[in-house]
């Protein structure tokens, strides 16, 4: 599950803010340092994990820490998913 949630947030970036190209980019890379996220990609990849994970992420759940990787995204999302993550369906 972990994996599948990974590359779902690695292809949204990918494709929104990197034009397709991934070369640099791994789990732990710091995506503000890089200049990926900002307020307003923030936003959209808030949406993007609303829609696709059906999680609700509050805004004290929106930070420099939970926003900064890939993996401490997809930590947020396991987190909120719950025991009931294995039954995620994508739409």
């Amino acid at each position: 599950m972990n994996a599948r949630v990974k590359n779902s947030i690695r292809e949204h970036i990918v494709n929104r803010w990197l034009n397709g190209d991934a070369r640099g980019l791994d789990d732990e890379t710091d995506l503000q340092q890089i200049g990926v996220l900002d307020s307003f990609s923030t936003l959209d990849l808030v949406s993007f994990l609303d829609e696709t994970f059906r999680v609700q992420i509050e805004p004290s759940d929106i930070n420099n820490e939970t926003f900064r990787t890939i993996s401490t995204i997809a930590n947020l999302v396991l987190e909120k998913l719950g025991p009931e993550g294995s039954q995620h369906r994508r739409t």
